[in-house]
């Protein structure tokens, strides 16, 4: 019982955290990644493509991963909130049913 409680603790501050930050941690991780998807990209392409457009596309590419990056935190914060509501909801008692006497 201890232990779940602790347990309920962690996810509920995990959520708490990661829906005030999601945003910022998303965006931040597509910045951090832009200039490896700009270098990959370089080579990739070749020489005879401009620098420009290759930065360009580059961002293009980033703007992506950055939602990709959103979607899979709020897949991980759902993935959270189940298991904490799961852990609260299942104490061990049946669920409530109301009897409507005629």
């Amino acid at each position: 019982m201890a232990g779940e409680l602790t347990r309920i603790q962690k996810l509920v501050g995990r959520v708490h955290w990661l829906d005030r930050h999601r945003r910022a941690v998303s965006i931040c991780t597509a910045l951090a990644l832009l200039p490896v998807v700009i270098i990959e990209l370089a080579d990739a392409l070749g020489a005879d493509w401009p620098e420009i457009h290759v930065a360009l596309l580059g961002m293009m590419i980033a703007v992506m991963l950055w939602w990709v990056i959103e979607v899979a935190l709020v897949w991980l914060t759902a993935v959270w909130e189940t298991e904490c509501e799961r852990l609260i909801r299942d104490r061990g008692m049946p669920p409530a049913r109301v009897v409507l006497r005629k």
